[in-house]
């Protein structure tokens, strides 16, 4: 439990309900009161713009609060004791009759999971015109991973055809992407980007502002590809029991140069697709960014030995560190591993940490870190720098401090890797 000591992390229930809100044109309707609605909410439409402005009058309908994703059903006390029955049956009405939507989710929050309302069987009684989805039991403890994996599983299980005779060539679906993750609309432009230039179409980005139909495509695929493991391990398994799809499972995600051309090289070797075109890519931005570390470097000797720290899931902490100390020449003086319930997939790290004699990096607390950059959440950043220390942070994840991206950011592939180092130069000299 040390993360929850030093940071306030999201939990399954909040992994389900992002991987939902994560499906284009879907009513995600929580059953619990309002407490667990308005941050979900806020996240989710300040990840996928759905108001275009913050009128207190917009969205006035019963369970809304004025905000235009995830309504909910306001359970209080009484409902506890009685059931939620009558506010689901009003609240399904609603969403049936007023809500164009292709698929509607039904979340218990942890609180209500206790009730035993029977959510498919009421909702099956109201809604019988469109797909309708139900979880039931948020997994209560367990990390926003596991939360996560529930959802795209079900979402599968429930959506599904059979596979069909015809495999598509050259066509993937990306595993482990969320409108959790603080960059994902650039992540999605970019892997799309750098896999267009090998002639690899990606067909569903599962859970990450995805269709419907896309997701009926999955099986259709000729390989799944899991950018972040701990988000997308268990569905791969799942996809190929159910479907015999293979699937192609990054250590980390491709943070770097090096760690997207391993990923473009082995993809391509799997599906038998020319790298050329990615190739001539990667090396005219390798030629760009040793431009300008060179420059910097002949002044300064920077960016060479600079201590880091950085923080999130065990193959976040692998991509940033292998990045930033064999590109840069950098030391991790502080990895912080969030989710540590998920920690299936710790040993690539610790074989890095090893490798580069620092192993003691694991067991140092991030709030007390002397680091000259800083890698992590805005919440993170904002709490270093009430302590007053002195330091560059760069947000790598959610809760952000604010900054507005008009134009979509990626630290994934090619142009990720020009982002970092242009963020590793500039926190050093300014």
């Amino acid at each position: 439990m040390r993360n929850y000591l030093s940071n306030i992390t999201p939990d399954s229930f909040s992994g389900i309900i992002f991987a939902l809100e994560g499906v284009s044109r879907t009513a995600v309707l929580l059953n619990g009161p309002t407490g667990c609605k308005f941050y979900h909410s806020a996240l989710s439409d300040n990840q996928c713009i759905r108001q275009f402005e913050f009128d207190p009058l917009n969205y006035p309908e019963k369970g809304y609060f004025g905000q235009p994703r995830l309504p909910c059903t306001y359970l209080d006390n009484s409902d506890y004791v009685y059931g939620s029955r009558d506010k689901l049956e009003e609240a399904l009405t609603f969403l049936r009759d007023q809500v164009p939507c292709e698929l509607l989710c039904i979340v218990n929050s942890p609180g209500a999971a206790l009730i035993g309302d029977d959510l498919k069987g009421i909702a099956g009684q109201i809604i019988r015109d469109r797909p309708v989805i139900t979880i039931e039991t948020p997994d209560f403890s367990s990390d926003v991973c596991s939360g996560y994996e529930t959802a795209a599983i079900e979402l599968i299980k429930q959506l599904l055809p059979p596979r069909s005779e015809e495999i598509m060539p050259a066509t993937v679906n990306l595993l482990g992407l969320s409108i959790y993750h603080r960059n994902y609309a650039g992540d999605i432009a970019e892997l799309k980007r750098i896999m267009g230039l090998c002639g690899i179409a990606v067909n569903c980005i599962l859970c990450a502002d995805c269709s419907i139909e896309s997701i009926r495509r999955i099986p259709d695929a000729a390989l799944n590809i899991v950018i972040r493991p701990e988000y997308g391990m268990r569905t791969a398994k799942f996809l190929q029991e159910q479907y015999d799809t293979p699937a192609y499972i990054c250590a980390g995600p491709p943070v770097g140069f090096a760690a997207t051309e391993k990923l473009m090289r082995e993809v391509c070797t799997i599906l038998g697709n020319d790298i050329v075109d990615f190739t001539m890519d990667s090396e005219k931005a390798r030629a760009k960014a040793y431009a300008y570390i060179s420059r910097v470097n002949s002044l300064t000797g920077l960016p060479k030995g600079v201590n880091f720290a950085v923080e999130g899931t065990y193959s976040e902490l692998y991509a940033y560190i292998s990045f930033l100390t064999r590109y840069f020449g950098m030391i991790p003086e502080c990895a912080s591993v969030l989710n540590e319930q998920t920690d299936s997939y710790k040993d690539h790290l610790f074989g890095l940490l090893n490798e580069l004699g620092l192993p003691q990096a694991l067991n140092r607390d991030i709030r007390q870190t002397k680091s000259e950059l800083v890698f992590a959440s805005g919440n993170t950043i904002a709490m270093l720098k009430l302590r007053r220390h002195v330091f560059t942070g760069i947000e790598i994840s959610l809760p952000s401090l604010g900054y507005v991206d008009v134009i979509p950011k990626t630290h994934l592939g090619i142009q990720g890797a020009l982002l970092l180092t242009e963020q590793v130069i500039n926190g050093l000299l300014f």
